[in-house]
């Protein structure tokens, strides 16, 4: 009975930062990376990298060749949608504002440049920047420190349903740089990492969002996304 609980519970568990940051590098990589270069890549030690690459070799998620290691993107996505969740400071917090979603952006992240505060920008609107589909209507905003969001022109909102954007302050830098060859902006937004848009357009929910992920992830199977523009 102890084996198949500790089993169940090995089956739930939620990854980590480094894993996570992982499985995004080996779903955009275009060639076989080594052990070392994973592990300089997402900024954790080799032999934390080596466990991580053992643990999705398990899932069927990952191959090691002589030349290194190669992703199956279809794998990766799967357990990333069940096993990845942001690591934050503080609960996500919700604001507004009635200009487009856009112009919400350019103006969170000029705020955030002119106090050295890191953002990037994941569902609904980065999606729509890549692959259009869907009129963006609630955005998430991912930052690595304290902003606030009204000196940038937005008001507070009670919560999602009232939100043009949802804010994240998260531990994890890694979730606000793309892996190599994704785009890290689009029309002067910094934008997530493809994979993390998709995760939150799932996160979000709704039928139109499920549909727009749909179209983001054959995107990233297909690497039809496009370049920094």
């Amino acid at each position: 009975m102890a084996t198949r609980t500790a089993s169940r519970a090995t089956a739930v568990r939620r990854w980590g930062a480094g894993t996570a940051a992982i499985a995004r590098l080996l779903v955009a990589a275009e060639a076989p990376l080594t052990g070392v270069a994973i592990a300089d890549a997402v900024d954790v030690s080799q032999p934390r990298a080596s466990q991580v690459l053992k643990q999705l070799a398990e899932h069927e998620a990952v191959r090691a060749t002589e030349h290194g290691y190669v992703g199956r993107p279809a794998r990766l996505l799967d357990l990333y949608r069940r096993r990845a969740r942001p690591l934050l400071v503080h609960p996500e917090s919700y604001w507004y504002s009635t200009r487009s979603p856009v112009e919400q952006a350019r103006r969170i992240a000029e705020f955030a440049a002119a106090h050295d505060a890191p953002v990037a920008v994941s569902a609904d609107l980065a999606p729509d920047l890549l692959v259009p589909w869907r009129h963006p209507t609630l955005t998430i905003v991912y930052t690595t420190e304290s902003i606030a969001l009204d000196e940038a022109g937005l008001v507070p909102a009670e919560g999602r349903a009232d939100s043009s954007i949802i804010l994240r302050w998260t531990r994890d830098p890694t979730l606000l740089t793309p892996a190599p060859p994704w785009p890290t902006q689009v029309d002067d937004i910094p934008v997530t990492d493809p994979v993390q848009q998709w995760w939150d357009l799932l996160d979000l929910g709704g039928e139109d969002r499920v549909e727009a992920a749909d179209r983001l992830r054959r995107a990233i199977l297909d690497r039809t996304i496009t370049a920094t523009r």
